[in-house]
């Protein structure tokens, strides 16, 4: 009889899959949330029908924060909502204004990020606008040319991938230092990231849009590969700058399953 060991001092253990047997896994990425508080993963791919690899990458925590009046008052932090694998959490841009008008997201992380993978809860049905999306670098803010992926017609209009190329001008920064006005006293003032800046062309003017969450695309797509009988045990940080958001995975061909267990340390416990 196999025996199996995991290191660390487990607390709660329960499964991250979004199904019995785990996550199907196709050649098209998917993100996999893990609850709030989690310390250990174990990854485990499975079920496997032509393809010959799982694809599997862990994904930076992102930063999270909404403004309405430009950075002068502390912005709305939604990181922990957009990334606790709840979907009774939202992140709200009803009603979202221009940039003109003082309103945006900013999303940053420790490492760059090719984007994020939108699942949006209550879509954009009005309008047209459409989606900016700009990096900061050593001459200030850059436009991204991102490729919306929740675009259709208008912004967040579906679930979707916003991707861009990562540039080579990107660099780290800290809040405090882009926006002096803004209050410093919070823990994502002083900590350099990489950070980007999301804004509308035009308000949008559907009054009920939130997202259920917003996680990162890695950087690279040069992704681990596991095949057959392989998996990945790790501990690891969620939930705070510097650790996991997510787990990013896809295959080769055809299609397989990936089971996500998660755990506690001992002395903590999910809500």
């Amino acid at each position: 009889m196999a025996t199996e060991i995991v290191a660390g001092p487990l607390g709660e253990l329960r499964s991250a899959s979004t199904a019995d047997g785990g996550t199907a896994l196709t050649t098209t990425a998917g993100y996999i949330q893990l609850p709030l508080k989690t310390h250990h993963i174990q990854v485990i791919p499975r079920n496997f029908a032509t393809a010959v690899v799982a694809k599997i990458a862990l994904n930076p925590w992102l930063v999270v924060l909404k403004t309405i009046d430009a950075m002068v008052t502390e912005p709305t932090d939604y990181s922990n909502a957009a990334q606790d694998a709840d979907a009774a959490t939202d992140i709200d841009v009803s009603a979202l204004s221009t940039l003109a008008n003082g309103d945006f997201l900013l999303v940053g992380s420790h490492l760059p990020f090719r984007g994020v993978y939108i699942d949006v809860d209550s879509t954009n049905s009005l309008g047209t606008a459409a989606l900016d999306v700009f990096y900061w670098g050593p001459g200030g803010w850059t436009d991204y040319s991102d490729t919306d992926g929740t675009f259709s017609t208008m912004v967040f209009a579906q679930d979707g991938l916003v991707s861009w190329t990562v540039a080579a001008a990107w660099r780290p920064e800290q809040l405090a230092t882009i926006y002096p006005e803004m209050p410093v006293t919070r823990y994502y003032s002083k900590i350099p990231l990489y950070w980007t800046r999301w804004s509308v062309d035009a308000a949008i003017t559907d009054t009920s849009v939130t997202f259920n969450s917003m996680v990162a695309a890695n950087r690279s797509t040069a992704y681990a590969e596991y095949p057959p009988n392989y998996f990945l045990e790790e501990r690891i940080k969620h939930g705070e700058i510097g650790g996991i958001g997510c787990i990013e995975a896809l295959v080769n061909a055809g299609t397989a399953n990936l089971i996500v267990n998660v755990a506690t340390l001992r002395e903590g416990s999910y809500q």
